[in-house]
C-alpha cells in the first residue's frame, strides 16, 4: 500500500485472485453437498457483489441462505524496524450459513475448505505488496443466529 490512493487497484487485484479460482467460486456459488462436482462457472465475475465483497461486511446475509467472502484491508501500520514501508492486514471474512456448513457429498465442511483456497491463493504468495503475503491469524466468528464463519488475515508490505 505505498499510498492510499492505491488501494482500489490493490483489492481490485485480490478480487481477480478470488474468482479466478474455480474451487473457490464453486463452494461460495453452489450451495450443494458436493459442489466441487458442480458444473464449472464460465463468468466468474457475477460472484463480485453477490458471493465476494471488498468490504467488512456482507449486505443482506441475514436474508439468503448461502456463503460468501469478504476481503478488506485493516490494520495500517509503520513497522517499527522500518520505516520505509507500511505494513496493512489484508483480511478475510468466511461467512457460512448453518445449514451450508456440512458437505455431506465430500466429508468436508464449507468453511475449511473456503480458507483452504484463500489460503491458496495468499499464503506465502506475492498477490499485493513488495513482498509475499504470510498469514498472519485467524479466528471464529459469529455473524448473527444463522451465520457463522472465520477471520483469517495476511501481512501485507509495501513501500510508504
Amino acid at each position: 500500500m505505498a499510498r492510499f490512493q492505491q488501494l482500489n487497484k490493490n483489492i481490485e487485484e485480490v478480487l481477480l485472485n478470488l474468482i479466478d479460482n474455480q474451487s473457490l467460486c464453486k463452494l461460495l456459488y453452489y450451495p450443494q453437498d458436493d459442489p466441487f462436482n458442480e458444473k464449472e462457472i464460465n463468468d466468474t465475475s457475477v460472484l463480485l457483489y453477490n458471493k465476494i465483497y471488498p468490504f467488512p461486511y456482507v449486505p443482506g446475509v441475514q436474508e439468503t441462505a448461502g456463503s460468501f467472502l469478504s476481503a478488506f484491508f485493516d490494520n495500517f501500520k509503520l513497522p517499527s524496524d522500518n520505516k520505509g514501508t507500511k505494513e496493512v492486514s489484508l483480511v478475510f471474512n468466511v461467512i457460512v450459513h448453518k445449514n451450508l456448513w456440512r458437505m455431506p457429498g465430500t466429508g468436508m465442511l464449507r468453511p475449511y475448505s473456503i480458507l483452504h483456497e484463500v489460503d491458496e491463493i495468499c499464503n506465502s504468495q506475492r498477490i499485493v505488496g513488495i513482498k509475499k503475503v504470510p498469514f498472519d491469524k485467524g479466528r471464529l466468528i459469529h455473524y448473527n443466529n444463522d451465520f457463522a464463519g472465520y477471520q483469517v488475515q495476511y501481512q501485507v508490505t509495501s513501500v510508504n
